[in-house]
């Protein structure tokens, strides 16, 4: 560890893989979350946006390609040189990023929060899972962007995650619900805020636009090569580009005055080349759009990703797929003047609890608390039942109710798997008992307790699977199934 000294300069180290600026999601939130970051060391491992950086009081850059555990060590080490370190905010999206907090803390004794907002390691292998374990088995405090992301990560890893959704300032919140001229909800054009990261979602959703007849206003096109590409044909396709706006206060006046926002996604599916992005990720334009302008929002791509969950789960949007008659549909159905007040008004009910209310001190003190000091977020957390019953008000054809019977049919096979495994757990905790009357007495004490431990680790499991979701499906099947019948009757 180095040694601590009055002259070392205290500060802060947020650690992600490329610059913090208002190009991309990620950069928004974190210099959200820390408004004031002068006492902040920023570490990046590459650039990607042509060194434009906007956040810290000092920026490093620190790779280690090329370099073992102890090369990296030493270049942490020579890097930091001079600063006394005892916070550490990490948000791991390359092995670089990863291998710097952990240098960080045995360099320092830092105490780390790891905030996954992507996944590379779960879906994506491109954290490999040894440093991965590592470092949230030393964090003391973990977060997630998604209910989602951090319901895998435990599964995974077996380390509590707390759910942490993007926050806005206080400006930008607005709890009132704006009146809208009828001739906007006759035009039924849309507007698209922010980049979409990938090729294929961009194709899919030309190709659906122009073939519904639906107009898009596409507002912050940040210029990913798929993004520019034949931009003549953008408005042939429905898409008008209307650049970027100077402020997101503008922003979210000028999305105020529209139907509906668009955001494209995946389809979860073998043609879909962002799909781990598409399962666990929260964009942050969604509380954004939600809490600065109330307006619904049309996700387009697969029910099942965790932003889609989402917005149905808040009742703050709805879901299409890239089809034309679910589009337009979905147009047609979010522009009626009292759906349109429906949406705004639980808008602007939830707009207070996307509200960045001292979060980075927030983070600092669960930091050393070890886990959140409030529950500020615990609204926006899914329950139970949450998930089945989101699918069950979304789905109002006799295909909805087919599909949702094909989900239940899979996590049932799911459900006799586990109820067997569970079986055999009982089974070890049966002849554990067994084992344990029998060497009580004789055996050497090292060997009883070992036998003691594993019994313990036996009757864990056991109560695990009896507590997991899969076995209370059943009854949850059975309540929202009686509501469809009571509805299709």
């Amino acid at each position: 560890m180095i040694c601590t000294d009055p002259v070392l300069t205290q500060v802060d180290v947020v650690i992600y893989a490329v610059e913090i600026n208002d190009r991309h999601g990620v950069g928004i939130l974190v210099q959200r979350i820390f408004p004031d970051s002068k006492n902040i060391v920023s570490i990046r491992a590459i650039d990607i946006y042509g060194g434009e950086h906007t956040f810290g009081g000092v920026a490093m850059q620190i790779s280690h390609r090329g370099l073992d555990r102890a090369a990296g060590l030493e270049k942490v080490k020579q890097a930091l040189a001079g600063y006394q370190i005892d916070r550490v905010l990490c948000i791991p999206y390359h092995s670089h990023e990863v291998l710097t907090a952990l240098a960080i803390h045995e360099l320092f004794g830092a105490s780390i929060c790891t905030y996954v907002m992507d996944d590379r390691n779960v879906l994506i292998h491109d954290i490999p899972d040894d440093i991965m374990a590592e470092l949230l088995s030393k964090s003391n405090l973990c977060l997630g962007i998604s209910p989602e992301m951090c319901d895998i990560y435990l599964a995974k890893y077996g380390v509590e995650m707390h759910f942490a959704p993007p926050v806005l300032p206080p400006e930008l919140i607005n709890p009132e619900i704006p009146q809208l001229s009828p001739s906007i909800f006759q035009a039924q054009t849309g507007a698209m805020i922010g980049n979409v990261w990938s090729p294929t979602w961009l194709k899919l959703l030309r190709q659906t636009t122009k073939a519904a007849g639906i107009k898009i206003d596409w507002y912050g096109n940040t210029g990913a090569e798929w993004n520019i590409r034949d931009r003549s044909q953008l408005q042939v396709d429905g898409i008008t580009e209307k650049g970027f706006l100077p402020t997101e206060i503008e922003v979210a006046q000028v999305l105020r005055q529209y139907p509906y926002v668009i955001i494209a996604s995946g389809k979860l599916d073998e043609y879909d080349d962002n799909s781990p992005n598409s399962w666990l990720s929260l964009p942050s334009r969604i509380p954004f759009i939600v809490a600065s302008s109330n307006t619904p929002i049309i996700f387009i791509g697969n029910q099942n990703t965790a932003a889609a969950r989402f917005i149905q789960r808040l009742g703050i949007g709805i879901v299409s797929d890239y089809d034309v008659d679910s589009l337009r549909q979905a147009v047609d159905y979010i522009t009626q003047p009292h759906v349109q007040h429906e949406f705004r008004a639980r808008g602007a009910t939830l707009a207070p609890l996307f509200e960045n209310r001292l979060t980075d001190e927030w983070i600092w003190q669960s930091l050393t608390l070890g886990k959140p000091i409030d529950g500020r977020f615990d609204q926006l957390i899914p329950t139970q039942l949450d998930y089945i019953s989101s699918l069950a008000q979304s789905f109002t054809t006799i295909r909805g109710y087919r599909q949702l019977t094909a989900e239940l049919a899979q996590c049932q096979q799911q459900n006799q798997a586990l109820t067997a495994e569970l079986s055999e757990y009982r089974l070890k905790n049966w002849e554990l008992q067994q084992k344990n009357e029998l060497l009580q007495h004789n055996v050497p004490s090292n060997v009883t307790q070992d036998v003691q431990q594993q019994l313990e680790q036996a009757c864990d499991l056991v109560e695990w699977m009896e507590g997991s979701k899969f076995w209370k499906l059943r009854s949850q099947w059975l309540k929202v199934k009686g509501l469809w019948r009571s509805k299709l009757n």
